[in-house]
């Protein structure tokens, strides 16, 4: 608030001085003086700069002391507006970063004063928790030490049955071992059965052959007997000399039957003990398969006992295995218990703290409520601070109506480097002034290439969304088809920094005078040299229409208003940044006479450091276009004389608020387009720009 009150008695003090310089210097060449500090008593910036030049200044004035007083005058009235200008601008740009930061400030009090009043019901909350915790952790304690009992009674039991399992095991080996005794005699006996089959077969094949010879003898009994007969009928027919052959017949046919008799007899002998000798092997065989039934049995005892033993070895690595992680379990267990005594004892002092915890919760409740009450005293001073920007005549400023229904504007734009983020700045200022005007500005800003492919789709979601108007630069041309459809449409579209097509029929544009950077160029040269010197000219492609308008301006204004200033050569480059670095040497090299290198090219720092690394730093200076923070380092170093640029916080400022401005107030905006202001940038503001 006292920088304008300073301010104020500045502009007066300046009004009487021109007062007194007019009624001592009855000259109407300090009229222009005289017009500027009224102008400026009025809080009017948008004047023009009072020419230095001697010869038009103070052209009725004979006494040389008065003319240099005369010029001295208007120079410091050039410079209080100038720094006027770039403090406004400045202190836009400031108001905009001092409110996101009380805004920033202002949320981060409230969520701390909610913060803290939930972390003192979360305190409350926390010590009724902590004292069911020690009751928890008591009745821990208590099953922790039954559960070590437990755990006592189940290393008791498991040692018992490791040691039943022992025994267990020791009788599977001892029970295997007389199993594979018994298989052992039980090969053997099957062996000897086997033997005894084979000697009941050899004597079932003797029988036999005993058999077929008892059927031979019954055969030759019979043909013995046949014979005895043959014998008889021989002895009848000898008569009495066969009789002794007839005794003898008798005793064959005797003998033959007698033969016979005990044949029969001795094959029914043969067939009782073939039978006998077929009930013996079929026992034999009985007890052969019995005994292959036993073999396979006594094998799948055998193997039982074999599994009995593997599962009771198995069962005693497995208890050994629980056995040890039972220790490891007791030994757990008296951890846990220490941990839970140590619990307990944390438990106590998480009660205690969390009654601290809660009174000092309510203490930063309290404090955060004053820190609310001082930010909205902060955004009251700021919108003071707006009001008494709004009071100078300094840029568009925004309709005092409203309309009933809510103003959307869409708002696009690059944001890859300084100039944008200046213009990022404007957008917001005028976001900040139509805040309370039922206003919504949506801002689309693209930070690279790869984004601004994005440009079209959201041209169609404001379609969509029947936005009422669509800012964007000119040449951004990627969405001209959506651009024209949104026309169609009914939505009004301004463009800036750059026109659009000529088919593009937007409402207005807001774009540089590149006549107008011209003749501030040739006014900065003017300046730095005193009205007097040598200069080279650096021009970019004359096939653009930026560049031929700035150098036709600069050198038309340079042989109206300084004569005594010279062109001493012009080179045009392209844009390439090595070959106009390499020119811009090439030109020192070939003039070591220049004073100043005036480029209207956009490769600034190229210029800087040419100027640098060939020693003229002091010697040659630069008057150039466009600012950053490096432009501004080259000025304070005194590399750069002037800087030009088309005021990028305007850019993004006032075409919003003409835009506005049209929809609400009808205000018609011209056609042809709305130039936008330039400033210039030397070592009389520079403190005010790096401020």
């Amino acid at each position: 608030m006292d920088i304008f009150l300073v301010l104020i008695i500045v502009f007066e003090a300046l009004i009487i001085l021109g007062l007194i310089a007019y009624m001592i210097i009855n000259n109407m060449a300090i009229d222009k003086i005289c017009e500027n500090t009224r102008e400026l008593s009025t809080k009017n910036v948008e004047v023009e700069d009072v020419e230095l030049r001697g010869d038009s200044l103070a052209s009725k004035v004979s006494d040389v002391i008065v003319k240099e007083n005369v010029k001295d005058l208007a120079h410091n009235i050039n410079v209080v507006k100038s720094n006027l200008v770039a403090f406004l601008e400045s202190t836009k740009g400031n108001v905009i970063t001092l409110t996101d930061a009380i805004d920033a400030l202002a949320n981060a009090s409230s969520a701390n004063e909610t913060a803290s009043k939930q972390t003192s019901k979360s305190s409350q909350t926390v010590a009724e928790k902590a004292n069911l915790q020690l009751k928890l952790v008591e009745d821990n304690l208590e099953m922790l030490e039954e559960n070590a009992s437990e755990l006592r009674v189940i290393n008791t039991t498991m040692h018992a049955i490791e040691n039943e399992l022992d025994e267990t095991s020791v009788s599977c080996r001892r029970g295997i071992e007389t199993l594979e005794q018994y298989e052992k005699d039980m090969r053997a006996v099957e062996k000897n059965l086997n033997q005894s089959i084979q000697i009941l077969a050899k004597f079932n094949d003797d029988i036999k052959a005993v058999n077929s010879i008892g059927d031979m003898v019954v055969r030759l009994s019979e043909q013995l007997k046949l014979l005895a007969l043959n014998a008889s009928i021989e002895a009848a027919r000898a008569g009495e000399s066969g009789k002794g052959f007839v005794v003898v017949s008798q005793q064959m046919s005797l003998l033959s039957e007698q033969t016979k008799t005990n044949m029969g007899k001795i094959n029914d002998i043969l067939e009782k003990v073939v039978e006998s000798s077929s009930t013996v092997g079929e026992s034999i065989n009985d007890c052969s398969s019995a005994f292959e039934s036993s073999t396979a049995v006594f094998k799948s005892v055998s193997d039982s006992f074999r599994d009995i033993s593997a599962k009771a070895n198995a069962i005693n690595g497995e208890m050994n295995g629980i056995s040890a992680k039972y220790d490891k379990m007791t030994a757990n267990s008296n951890v846990s218990k220490d941990k839970a005594g140590e619990i307990f004892s944390a438990s106590k002092t998480i009660t205690d703290s969390t009654s601290v915890v809660v009174a000092v919760s309510e203490e930063t409740s309290v404090e955060s409520s004053k820190i609310s009450q001082n930010v909205k005293s902060l955004e009251t001073m700021l919108l003071g601070v707006r009001r008494l920007i709004r009071q100078f005549n300094n840029g568009v400023l925004p309709s005092i109506n409203n309309r009933n229904t809510t103003v959307v504007i869409a708002v696009f734009s690059k944001l890859d480097n300084f100039f944008w983020y200046q213009i990022r700045r404007g957008v917001l200022y005028a976001m900040k002034e139509l805040k309370d005007n039922n206003v919504e500005v949506k801002y689309y800003p693209y930070k690279d290439d790869y984004e601004e492919k994005q440009f079209p789709a959201d041209i169609r979601k404001c379609i969509d969304e029947r936005v009422d108007a669509i800012i964007y630069p000119g040449f951004l041309k990627l969405a001209d088809n959506e651009i024209k459809t949104a026309i169609d449409k009914g939505i009004k579209v301004f463009t800036y920094n750059c026109d659009a097509s000529s088919d593009i029929k937007r409402i207005s544009s807001y774009e540089p005078d590149q006549k107008e950077a011209g003749v501030l160029a040739a006014k900065a040269v003017g300046k730095a040299l005193r009205g007097a010197g040598n200069v080279a000219v650096i021009v970019g492609d004359m096939t653009q229409e930026v560049n031929l308008q700035r150098y036709d301006a600069f050198k038309d204004y340079l042989d109206k208003h300084f004569k005594a200033i010279h062109i001493v050569d012009t080179v045009e480059v392209t844009y390439e940044p090595e070959k106009t670095y390499r020119k811009y040497i090439e030109i020192m090299e070939k003039h070591p006479e220049i004073d100043i290198i005036f480029s209207t090219t956009a490769m600034q720092l190229q210029l800087a450091k040419a100027i640098e690394e060939t020693g003229n730093t002091g010697k040659i200076r630069a008057v150039i276009f466009d600012h950053n923070l490096e432009v501004f380092d080259y000025i304070k170093r005194g590399v750069i004389a002037a800087a030009i640029d088309h005021v990028p916080f305007s850019q993004g400022h006032d075409p919003i608020i003409y835009m506005y401005n049209n929809i609400v107030d009808g205000i018609e905006l011209p056609k042809e387009g709305i130039k936008c202001k330039a400033s210039v940038v030397d070592e009389d503001n520079i403190s005010e720009y790096l401020t």
